[in-house]
Order: C-alpha cells, then structure tokens, then sequence
C-alpha cells in the first residue's frame, strides 16, 4: 500500500510541478513576484523539461519498434519451445502434448506474450510506465495441476522476467539489471575519473608546450590508439598490466576477497589509459584555438603574464565543450564495455547484452530491458551536458529572445 501512496504521489507533484512552470514561464501566475519568476520561469528549467519531454517520446517510439522486431525473431522460434524450456519440471508432461500447448499459452499469457502483438505492446507499456503495480512470479505446479504464484511485490518498473540467460531462472530484469550495471559501474566509474584525470592535464601539457618534446610523445601515443584496433590495444594493455607488472587477469566476484578491488584495476586502467587519448586529443586543440585568439594577444599585449592567460583566460573557454561530456561518461559507466569485460571475465551489462544476442533462445525482456535502460541512460546525459553546459558558460541563453 506504501508503495502505491508514494508512488502516485510522486507523480501527481511531477505533473503538478510541471504545470506550474510552465504557467509561471508563460506569465500566467505569480506575474508579480520577481523571485518566482526568476526560479521557477527561468529558461533552462523549461528547456530541460522540454527536451527530457521529447526525448521520452522518442524512447518510446524506439521501444515500439525493437518490440514489434524482437517478437518477430520470438514468434518465429516457435511458442511451444520458449515455453518448454521455462520449466524443467514440465518434461513430466512430454507425452501429452495438449496439455503442455495449453499450459504454454497460459504461461505466455501471464508473460504478457500472445497472439495479439497491439494488446502485448499497450501491456508492456503499462508495465515500464512508472505506475505503481503488484506483479507476483508464477510457475506450473505438476502436483496440483495449477498456475501457482510465489514473490509478489509492488513496483514502480517491471520490466519482465529473464529465463534463458545463464543462472537467470525467471529473475526479474530489474533485479538482473542493477546487480550487473553496478559491476560495470566499478569498473566504468574508475577508468572515466583516470580519462579525465589525465586526459585533462595531458592535453593542457601538450598546448602549453606545443611543437616540444612531451608534445611529440603525446601525439605519438593519440596516433597510436588511431592506428591500432581497440580490441588490439585491450589486449596490448593486458600483457603490459598483467603479464609485466602482474595484476590478476580475471575479475574477483566476491566483494570480501581483498583481490577484487585489485582485480577491477587492470580493466579500469586499460579503459582509462585508452580514452585520455582523445581527451587530452580535444583539450590540447580547443587551447591552440584560444591561444590564438584576439583576445589573448589583447591580454599579452597588457602584459598579462603567460599563467594567468592560461589559467583566467584560456583553460576555462577551452574546457567548456568538453565538460558537457562528463556527466555521459559518469552515466555511461553503468553500460559496461563488451571487449573490456570479455577480455577480463568482468560479468557486466556488456556480457549480459551478448549472452542475450548469442542464447539459442531470445530473452524478450531482458533485451528490451538493456534497450530502456541504455535509453534513459543517454537522454539524461545529454540533459545534464547542457545544463553543465549552460551553467559554465554565460554565452548561452535557452531565451525566446
């Protein structure tokens, strides 16, 4: 019942907090108040709804369609081995084939997967939509002859059940997702703070020292990660990391071992060694840009000295188109990577999206899950980059002017 109340209380103040800027931005309402209007009417807050309102109807056409294909690639497996191969315990039943038809339909049913793909979708969107909703696990009793049900919960999300991905056994996806999205996030969140950790001064090094020796060795190595495939130079970094310097080459599951931090070392430092390239790459060109601009010969003309051109002038315009790329790649650490985690036995949102792709049976849900989650993710991104964006650099408006 808790979860109910809370739930459409939350959304009732999204929609009414919706509304209100919305007549407060248009000057409807509190058309006197200075201080209302400046918060609540101000131009980025109503850019960002606008455009995570957009972006929502774009997620959904997107679901629509991977839908309509997934259930295709389902229907044309066959029903009667999707539901087969559910529940073990329905092999007792191998010689009445009616009986199994009839109770694969009803369990297809109770998945929400039947004949009618329409009514599916319009289930499945009521399912994803954040509505509180009580959802209860089911499963065929031999014994009793019944559907019976066991794990009821109340939810905001469901987002189905997993059955053939390995150790699954009709997990639910939201469950199976978080618990492999915050593997990849160790892994992602460590090597996206070495990126930037020395992305940053590696770019500022090379501009400030243009044409000099670290200069040369910097853009040595940028061509390097151009030239070498990516999966090349995972493995490059591997010997380096593991071979060489011996960190372990495989992931330590358990959080008590004292090796599994040290075991998400290898594949953080290998991410974070590959993308500073293209960090310091970006960096180092936006300072050249600067360095050459107007108003810095202005400043040098002034006798301004060379750090505090660099420092008051040049660095902060030089950062501001890449700093919108931060918050992407904090969000974009809970996707995982495919090659780093396969390389390093890492059992994350990469792997699980290619054990999907390669089960000899599709699981429906957890790919549609993967798809949702991956779309969220991004939609936030790119908000918070514009709104990192807007807050750094005043030359942005989101006026009508």
């Amino acid at each position: 019942m808790a979860t109910y109340i809370i739930g459409y209380t939350l959304i009732a103040l999204v929609v009414i907090f919706v509304i209100f800027v919305e007549l407060v931005s248009h000057k409807v309402i509190f058309t006197k108040s200075p201080k209302i209007q400046m918060i609540f009417g101000h131009p980025l807050l109503r850019y960002s709804i606008r455009r995570f309102g957009s972006a929502i109807i774009s997620i959904l056409l997107a679901i629509t369609a991977t839908f309509f294909l997934i259930r295709f690639k389902v229907d044309a497996n066959g029903g009667e081995s999707f539901c087969s191969t559910i529940v073990s315990t329905w092999d007792k039943l191998k010689n009445q084939p009616a009986i199994r038809l009839d109770l694969c339909n009803k369990m297809k049913a109770n998945l929400g997967l039947t004949d009618n793909w329409f009514k599916d979708l319009f289930t499945y969107f009521y399912n994803i939509l954040p509505f509180p909703k009580t959802i209860c696990l089911s499963y065929f009793d031999v014994d009793t002859n019944a559907m019976s049900f066991s794990d009821c919960r109340n939810t905001i999300m469901y987002l189905g059940r997993a059955f053939f991905v390995a150790g699954s056994n009709g997990e639910y996806v939201t469950d199976l997702l978080f618990s492999k999205m915050g593997i990849s996030f160790q892994v992602g969140i460590i090597g996206s703070l070495i990126e930037v950790g020395l992305g940053y001064p590696m770019g500022i090094l090379m501009a400030r020292h243009k044409d000099g020796v670290f200069d040369r060795i910097g853009n040595a190595y940028i061509i390097s990660i151009d030239a070498i495939p990516g999966v090349a130079y995972y493995y490059i970094w591997m010997i380096l990391l593991c071979t060489l310097i011996g960190l372990p080459s495989s992931y330590v599951s358990n959080p008590a071992d004292p090796m599994h931090f040290v075991s998400i070392l290898p594949a953080a430092l290998t991410m974070g060694f590959t993308g500073m390239a293209g960090i310091a790459l970006w960096v180092r060109r936006y300072m050249l840009d600067e360095f050459n601009s107007d108003y810095v010969k202005f400043a040098r003309a002034k006798g301004l000295s060379e750090r505090r051109i660099l420092g008051v002038h040049v660095l902060r315009n030089a950062i501001v188109p890449l700093v919108r790329s931060i918050p992407a790649a904090i969000l974009g650490a809970l996707l995982g990577t495919f090659f780093l985690e396969k390389i390093y036995g890492i059992p994350g949102i990469g792997i699980l999206a290619y054990q999907v792709e390669t089960a000899s049976k599709l699981d429906v849900y957890v790919l549609q899950g993967i798809i949702i989650i991956s779309a969220l993710i991004s939609v936030v991104s790119y908000l918070l980059g514009d709104i990192v964006t807007a807050i750094i650099d005043p030359r942005i408006s989101f006026s009508d002017d």
